[in-house]
């Protein structure tokens, strides 16, 4: 029965009843009146007489039935929708949610090779010695003037910080000793040289006659002077030759600074015997007192291969920037300027591996959010800069698992159970607060990269694969508590009925009043306005809201609104919720009312005619 026919029923039984005492009070018999009305002046001019009548009505009961409305009829679910129902260890919840994966480029650390090294010639003078003999002859030492061997190279790779030791190819290193003015009856050999030279070397293959100490002492004995010819003149020639395949700075005390390495160091002949045999048969010669010979050092390119020291690399790449959160799709009920979303424990998921974990390197990470609003940004920040740390401990695919929430969630999102470590994430609860819902989310990986630690012969011009990995924004609607806790708005509006009947109708006082079942852990405020033809508000009523308590098993509620209402075409209803539990909602939740009775007061006014 709708009002409108109830009204109209309403308004026919009083006038028939206002008739019916009417007549009984005049004692005229209805028959008369009917034989009367045909003597009735026609030109009798009632105009003056006001024919509008109002009635009163009070409390005016109109039955009223509302199924039971279900979460899943209130949150409306798209393919698109940022917020989805998710199985969450058997149990269907709703959760704002985002995945995706990431990935950095390949990390590569180049090596370095030396400028070309120039060492200047010098000269290395050998006195006879006091005894003497017929054929040999012994000379020592007497003068040789030092060499600086400068090794340097720039632009070292800046993710190289520190150098303790390097492996190279192989550097030759060779010190060529040439004497002229001696014919081919002559003969000389270095019996003995004893060097200070370069520290930390690692020499390959070193010939028997050879002795190397890692703090630079190099001797070596018999090294003949062979006859040779150079540039057309002929010389004896002395040759000491090392390969070196490994330097170890921690001899030489050789930095890295701003990214150039320098190893600066000197070769000094310190002591030497030389022997001179000459080759004759009738006079003996005249021997001359000193030897010289020009000392030329060659040193090839030092090429890095490998090196021990400190290290720190950025991770970079497009595929490290993760796409924001675009919350234009969310249902209407939390798109709303007052709705103030504060999430129990949201949750950010990452899953990565790591290819460094044969070279026992790890790598860190920060995680930023940060709310749109109208082109604002909030930013949201790990708990006391903490940092996503990964390490070797699972090897290359680990799994390496992380939670960054505000507390450990007792129920783990699926495919990350696996090595799962938490990290404080307190702020992410405020994401989705404030003066409605932000339009976006953006989640940022913050200097990802190996921060600095020690290495152990690490190839360089080696191309290792980058770290991969997995997101998810997991936020259960889950609200939080508290004087300050979430709130959500939900409206609806009920329009189009207004008619002829309807218009007449000025309500004074609406009261609904109903029975409330509620399954939601949440208590709401309902409220209910009225609305004109135009859609709009009528202004000057006074609302006085019901309270519908978390988990209501048949508890009373009412509604009052007081005013004149007029034009009435519909209204507009509002659920005010508090949350009362951090539980996530559930698309299984109801809230229904029963036995709802409206009961209207006011005055219906028309004209008779």
């Amino acid at each position: 029965m709708t009002l409108s026919y109830t009204l109209r029923m309403f308004y026919f039984y009083f006038y028939l009843k206002l008739m019916k005492q009417n007549l009984l009070k005049t004692c005229v018999p209805l028959g008369t009146l009917l034989l009367l009305s045909g003597c009735i002046d026609n030109k009798y001019d009632l105009s003056d007489i006001d024919k509008t009548t109002q009635i009163n009505i009070n409390d005016l009961v109109v039955p009223v039935n509302i199924d039971a409305i279900e979460l899943s009829e209130i949150i409306k679910i798209d393919d698109d929708s940022k917020i989805k129902i998710v199985d969450l260890n058997g149990t269907e919840v709703y959760a704002v949610t985002e995945s995706g994966d990431f990935s950095s480029d390949p990390i590569e650390i180049d090596g370095f090779e030396s400028n070309d090294i120039h060492i200047d010639p010098t000269v290395a003078r050998f006195d006879l010695a006091p005894t003497r003999a017929a054929l040999v002859n012994t000379y020592n030492l007497g003068q040789f003037d030092p060499q600086t061997i400068n090794i340097n190279a720039s632009d070292v790779d800046e993710s190289i910080i520190d150098i303790d030791a390097i492996r190279c190819e192989p550097m030759k290193i060779e010190m060529h000793f040439e004497a002229t003015g001696f014919d081919n009856n002559t003969d000389l050999l270095f019996k003995t040289l004893s060097f200070k030279f370069l520290k930390g070397l690692t020499l390959q293959n070193l010939p028997s006659n050879y002795a190397y100490d890692p703090d630079g002492l190099l001797t070596i004995s018999n090294v003949p002077c062979r006859r040779v010819v150079k540039n057309g003149t002929a010389i004896h020639e002395g040759v000491v030759s090392v390969t070196a395949i490994a330097v170890d700075f921690s001899k030489t005390g050789t930095k890295l600074i701003d990214h150039r390495f320098e190893y600066i160091s000197t070769v000094e002949l310190e002591s030497a015997v030389m022997e001179m045999t000459i080759n004759y048969t009738t006079t003996a010669p005249q021997l001359p007192a000193s030897v010289e010979f020009d000392v030329n050092t060659t040193a090839e390119n030092l090429k890095a291969t490998h090196f021990s020291g400190q290290i720190e690399y950025k991770l970079e790449g497009d595929a490290l920037e993760i796409d924001p959160v675009n919350l234009d799709d969310i249902p209407d009920f939390l798109n709303n300027d007052e709705t103030n979303l504060l999430l129990a424990n949201p949750q950010i998921y990452l899953n990565m591996n790591n290819p460094l974990a044969p070279y026992q390197l790890g790598f860190t990470t920060g995680l930023e959010l940060a709310s749109i609003r109208d082109g604002k940004k909030t930013d949201f920040n790990l708990d006391n800069g903490q940092l996503v740390k990964v390490g070797t401990n699972h090897g290359v695919d680990g799994p390496y698992n992380y939670v960054l929430s505000p507390s450990m969630p007792e129920q783990k999102l699926p495919g990350y159970t696996a090595n799962l470590q938490h990290v404080g994430f307190a702020s992410l609860s405020n994401v989705l607060s404030g003066d409605g819902l932000p339009q976006q989310i953006e989640i940022h990986l913050v200097n990802p990269g190996l921060p600095r630690q020690k290495v152990t012969d690490f190839k360089l011009f080696n191309t290792i694969p980058g770290i991969e990995g997995k997101y998810d924004f997991f936020a259960p609607l889950a609200l939080k508590t508290g004087e300050n806790g979430a709130v959500i708005i939900y409206r609806d509006s009920d329009t189009g009925w207004s008619d002829d009947d309807l218009d007449k109708l000025t309500i004074k006082t609406l009261n609904l009043e109903a029975k409330a079942f509620s399954d939601l852990p949440i208590g709401a405020e309902l409220n209910v306005w009225p609305l004109d033809k135009n859609g709009n508000k009528i202004q000057g009523v006074q609302v006085t809201p019901a309270i519908v308590a978390p988990n209501s098993k048949g508890e009373p509620v009412s509604i009052t609104v007081t005013g004149d209402i007029k034009d009435l075409d519909g209204v507009t209803y509002e659920a005010k919720v508090h949350a009362g539990s951090e539980n996530p909602l559930s698309p299984q939740q109801t809230i229904r009312l029963e036995n709802i009775k409206a009961k209207v007061s006011g005055y219906y006014l028309t004209d008779f005619e």
